[in-house]
């Protein structure tokens, strides 16, 4: 038995991009999942460009996807509101990217 030095092994890469999205004081943090030999700048391009129209998720281990044409942003919590005020703004996917107010490469 011999070992070929000369074999090479893809390694499956994957990145995972977490984007901050903000509309007044209502923010939200979307994860997008990135597979593939990138530098992080195409990282970055194609977090961005999935935002609008690919896979997102909610929580950092990407299992919860949104599936819908609009993203959930909750207001900051305010002390001096009631309870029953509280509501839920909705940001248009097709638009999100001018709501982007930060975007990390977190793996």
């Amino acid at each position: 038995m011999s070992i070929s030095p000369k074999k090479k092994v893809r390694i499956k890469v994957k990145h995972k991009v977490a984007i901050l999205l903000q509309d007044h004081n209502a923010t939200a943090k979307v994860y997008v999942e990135i597979h593939g030999d990138l530098k992080s700048r195409e990282v970055m391009v194609e977090a961005i460009k999935r935002l609008e129209s690919g896979f997102i998720y909610t929580d950092e281990k990407c299992t919860m996807l949104i599936d819908s044409e609009y993203i959930e942003v909750f207001p900051k919590k305010n002390f001096n509101r009631r309870d029953g005020e509280d509501f839920i703004f909705l940001i248009d996917r097709a638009y999100a990217e001018n709501y982007v107010v930060s975007a990390k490469i977190i793996k």
